[in-house]
C-alpha cells in the first residue's frame, strides 16, 4: 500500500511540474496587444493555408487589409480564404498559387501581384519545411535552402519595387531559436555540393533568414529606403506541421514536445505584431521573440557573413538587374 501510494505521490508530481512548465510557457507567450486597423493595404503571406500563417492572415484580414494567400497547393489555400472571408467579413482575401521552392513559380506569382496588385503593404515570408529527405529542386537547389531562403529571397527583391511606389512596407521573415544551434555556414555547400548534413540543415536555413533580414535593413537604409523595414522573428514552439516530413524519431520527440508548444493563434502573435504595431515603426534588421526584440546569435551579426550570403543568393537565384530594386 505504502508503495502505491509512493508512486501515486510521484505521478502527482510529473504532471504538476508538466502543467507548471506548460503555464510557464503560456504565461510568457508575447501577445499582439494593438488594436491598430489597416484598411486599404495589401498583405501577401506565405504558407498561409494553415498554422501560424493562417492565423496571420486571418488577424490582418480581421483589420482590414487586402489579404493574399500565398500557398503551394492552391486547393487547401483557397479552402482557408473561403473559411477567413467567412470568419472576418473581409471579401478581400483570396489565394494564389505559389510554391517557394521554385523559383518558376516565384517569378510567376511575382508576375501576377504586379500585374494585378497597385501597392504591397506586408510581406511575410511565413512558409517553411524541415526534416526533408535529400532532395533537390529543378533549379539544383537543395530543398531546405531553395525553400526557407532562396525562395524568400527572390520573392522579396522582386515584390521590393512594389513596396517603392508607396515608400513604406513591413517585411516579415519568420525563423526560429533553431538559427543558434549552427556555429557556422559554410558559403560553398548551400546547397549541399561538397556534403550534405541533415541535422543542421533547418538550423542554416534559419540563420540564413537572419543574416537576410539585416543585410536587407542595410541596404534599404543605404538606398534611402527607411520606410520599408525587415525584420526576423522567432514564433517559439508552436503546434504546427512543419516537421511531418521529419525521420520517425525525431517526429516523436516533436510529437511529444508538443504538449508544451504554443497552438498557432499564439505562435502567430509575434509576426502580427510586426506586421502592425506602432512600436515597430522604423525598426529594421532586428530579431524579435514574444514580441519583443532579442539578442540573436553571434553569427548572425556577422556584416561580412551577411553581404556573402546575399552575393551568393543572387547568383543562386539568377537574380536579373531589373529585379533587385536595391541597386
Amino acid at each position: 500500500m505504502g508503495v502505491l501510494i509512493g508512486i501515486l505521490y510521484i505521478a502527482g508530481g510529473i504532471v504538476g511540474l508538466v502543467a507548471g512548465v506548460k503555464l510557464y510557457f503560456k504565461a510568457t507567450a508575447g501577445k499582439c496587444t494593438s488594436k491598430r486597423r489597416i484598411d486599404g493595404q495589401v498583405a501577401i503571406i506565405t504558407g498561409s493555408n494553415q498554422g501560424i500563417g493562417y492565423e496571420t492572415a486571418k488577424d490582418l484580414a480581421k483589420r482590414g487589409a487586402r489579404v493574399i494567400l500565398a500557398c503551394r497547393n492552391l486547393e487547401s489555400a483557397e479552402k482557408a480564404a473561403a473559411r477567413i472571408r467567412k470568419a472576418t467579413n473581409n471579401n478581400e482575401v483570396v489565394a494564389k498559387k505559389l510554391d517557394v521552392s521554385s523559383l518558376a513559380s516565384v517569378r510567376q506569382f511575382c508576375d501576377d501581384i504586379l500585374k494585378e496588385e497597385s501597392r504591397l503593404d506586408i510581406l511575410v515570408n511565413n512558409a517553411g519545411v524541415a526534416g526533408m529527405r535529400k532532395a533537390f529542386t529543378d533549379d539544383k537547389l537543395e530543398i531546405h535552402f531553395a525553400t526557407n531562403h532562396f525562395g524568400p529571397f527572390l520573392l522579396t527583391n522582386i515584390l521590393l519595387g512594389l513596396m517603392k511606389k508607396n515608400g513604406t512596407g513591413r517585411i516579415v521573415c519568420v525563423s526560429s531559436v533553431a538559427h543558434t544551434w549552427t556555429k557556422e555556414l559554410d558559403l560553398e555547400n548551400l546547397n549541399s555540393e561538397r556534403y550534405w548534413e541533415p541535422k543542421l540543415l533547418y538550423a542554416r536555413t534559419k540563420l540564413a533568414n537572419v543574416l537576410f533580414v539585416k543585410e536587407l535593413a542595410r541596404r534599404l537604409k543605404d538606398a534611402g529606403l527607411t520606410g520599408i523595414t525587415a525584420n526576423a522573428v522567432n514564433p517559439g514552439g508552436v503546434k504546427t506541421a512543419i516537421f511531418r516530413h521529419a525521420r520517425k524519431a525525431f517526429k516523436y520527440m516533436i510529437m511529444v514536445s508538443q504538449f508544451f508548444f504554443k497552438t498557432p493563434e499564439e505562435g502567430a502573435q509575434p509576426t502580427i505584431h510586426l506586421c502592425v504595431a506602432d512600436e515597430v515603426e522604423g525598426k529594421s534588421g532586428l530579431y524579435w521573440t514574444d514580441c519583443k526584440v532579442t539578442k540573436s546569435s553571434k553569427l548572425s551579426e556577422d556584416e561580412e557573413v551577411a553581404k556573402k550570403l546575399w552575393e551568393k543568393s543572387v547568383q543562386s537565384v539568377k537574380l536579373a538587374e531589373y529585379e533587385n530594386h536595391l541597386k
